[in-house]
C-alpha cells in the first residue's frame, strides 16, 4: 500500500497521466470534452461509510443519484476484523473512464474516534479518485501534501504483546417505571477475539437479567425474562476455499424452558468462490454436528427433564453484490439423529434489483418449517404468559416477507448536504 501511494504521488508530481490525455482545444472531440468536465460519481454505500461526511468533504466531484448518469461507480464495503473494520473501496470507471478500475483497501481501528475513522475514509477516497482526475479541469486545482505521522514507523512492529487478541467489556442497565408497571434490565458482556489470516477465534459471555412487574385485574404479575449465554468459536483456514472449526455454546433462557443447554459442534465449510472475493460474491456450504446437553426448567411435552441429543445442520449461503443490485439467499436444514422427524428447514432470501434508470425493487422473505420444538413445557400455557411473550408457543411453521418499489426522478445531482433543522 505504501508503494502504491508513493507511485501515485510521483506520477502526479511529474505530470504523467494514468491514461491517454489530450490537451483541450477548439478541435477537441465530444469525448474529450466529457473527460475534461467534472466527473460524476455514483456512491454505492453500505453501512459504516459516513455518506454525508463524504459528500461534504470531497467537493471536487459531482454526486449523482443514478449510476446511469455517473462516470465513476464508487462502491464502499466493510467487514469486521479483530481490531476494527476493513474497508474495500471499489472504483469502477464508466464512459469516458471505462478502461479503469481500481481497488483501495485499508483498516480502521475500534480505538479510533468516530472523527478519526471518517477522516481516514475520506483520505483514502481522495487518493483513489486521483487517477480519474488527471485529464479533467479539476486536476489543475489539486495539490499534494505529505503529513507523516509522528507515531508511524517505517516497519511494522516485529512483536505484538497481545498476540492479536482484542478484548471488550461492557455493562449497561435500563429502567422504566409507570404507576402500574415497572421494568428493569441489566446487560453485562465480555468479548475476546483473535483474527489472523489463518485463525479466527472469538468468544462472548453475556448475562441479561430482565424483570417486569405489571398490575392486572387479578393482581400483580411478576415476569422473569432472565437470559444468559456464552460462545467460544475457533476457525482454521485451509487454503482459499476450505475452513474447519469448533463451536461451543451455553444458553439459559426462561422463555425457551432451558435451565442450561451446552453444545460443542465440529464444523466444516467450503467456499465455491475464493474467500478473497467475498466482498462481491460468496457461496458458502457448511456442515456441523452438534451434541447438546440440556437441562429443562419444566418437564417437556416428551416427559424429559434433561437429555443428551445430537443434531446435524447443513447450511448454504449465496450472495452477489454488483452494480445492478444484490441477491442474498440463506438456507439451512437440521434434524436430530435419535428421531429424524424432529427437523427444521429455514430459507431467508433477499433481493434488491435496479430494474431501470429510476426504478428499483426489493424484497426480503423468511420461511421456516418447524418440527423440532422438543423443549416445550408439558403444562398448558397461561394466556397472560402467551400475550406477554413469557413463553414460547408451539408452531409447525413461521414466515414473513417485506417488499417494495422505489421510483426516483428529478435532478440527477445529489452532492449538497444541509444539516439545518
Amino acid at each position: 500500500m505504501l508503494l502504491l501511494k508513493r507511485t501515485v504521488t510521483l506520477l502526479i508530481l511529474c505530470g504523467i497521466p494514468f491514461f491517454g490525455y489530450t490537451v483541450p482545444g477548439k478541435s477537441q472531440s465530444a469525448e474529450n470534452s466529457e473527460i475534461n468536465s467534472i466527473p460524476n460519481v455514483y456512491l454505492d454505500c453500505t453501512s459504516w461509510c459516513f455518506e454525508s461526511f463524504i459528500r461534504t468533504n470531497i467537493e471536487f466531484v459531482n454526486y449523482v443519484r443514478d449510476q446511469d448518469d455517473s462516470n465513476i461507480y464508487l462502491r464502499i464495503t466493510s467487514a469486521r476484523t479483530g481490531t476494527g473494520r476493513e474497508y474495500v473501496l471499489d472504483f469502477r470507471g464508466i464512459e469516458p473512464f471505462s478502461t479503469r478500475r481500481d481497488t483501495v483497501i485499508f483498516h480502521s481501528l475500534d480505538i479510533d474516534s468516530r472523527d478519526e475513522q471518517r477522516n481516514n475514509l475520506v483520505r483514502h477516497l481522495k487518493l483513489g479518485l486521483i487517477p480519474f482526475l488527471t485529464s479533467t479541469n479539476v486536476y489543475s486545482d489539486l495539490n499534494v501534501f505529505y503529513d507523516p505521522s509522528e507515531e508511524r514507523d517505517t516497519q511494522m512492529p516485529t512483536e505484538d504483546p497481545w498476540n492479536s487478541w482484542v478484548f471488550d467489556i461492557s455493562l449497561g442497565s435500563s429502567m422504566n417505571v409507570e404507576e402500574s408497571e415497572s421494568n428493569f434490565g441489566l446487560d453485562a458482556r465480555f468479548d475476546a477475539e483473535r483474527i489472523t489470516r489463518q485463525w479466527k477465534i472469538d468468544s462472548r459471555v453475556r448475562v441479561r437479567p430482565n424483570r417486569r412487574s405489571i398490575e392486572l385485574s387479578d393482581g400483580t404479575r411478576d415476569i422473569n425474562r432472565d437470559r444468559a449465554d456464552a460462545r467460544a468459536n475457533v476457525v482454521y483456514s485451509i487454503g482459499n476455499h476450505f475452513a474447519i472449526g469448533m463451536f461451543t455454546s451455553f444458553d439459559y433462557s426462561r422463555r425457551r424452558n432451558t435451565l442450561y443447554d451446552f453444545q460443542a459442534s465440529p464444523a466444516f465449510e467450503y467456499s465455491v468462490f475464493p474467500y478473497s472475493e467475498f466482498q462481491e460474491r460468496r457461496f458458502f456450504i457448511g456442515y456441523r454436528v452438534t451434541p447438546s446437553f440440556r437441562q429443562y426448567t419444566e418437564t417437556t411435552i416428551y416427559q424429559k427433564d434433561s437429555e443428551t441429543i445430537i443434531q446435524q445442520v447443513l447450511s448454504a449461503r449465496l450472495r452477489y453484490d454488483q452494480p445492478w443490485g444484490r441477491i442474498d439467499i440463506r438456507m439451512s436444514g437440521s434434524n436430530y439423529f435419535h428421531d429424524m422427524s424432529f427437523n427444521r428447514l429455514s430459507i431467508n432470501p433477499s433481493l434488491n434489483i435496479r430494474i431501470t434508470r429510476n426504478l428499483s425493487f426489493n424484497i426480503l422473505g423468511r420461511y421456516r418449517a418447524i418440527n423440532d420444538q422438543i423443549s416445550l413445557p408439558a403444562s398448558d400455557p397461561d394466556d397472560v404468559d402467551v400475550i406477554l411473550g413469557q413463553r414460547q408457543q408451539a408452531t409447525s411453521y413461521d414466515y414473513g416477507f417485506r417488499f417494495g418499489l422505489a421510483y426516483t426522478f428529478g435532478s440527477i445531482f445529489s452532492g449538497v448536504v444541509n444539516p439545518r433543522l
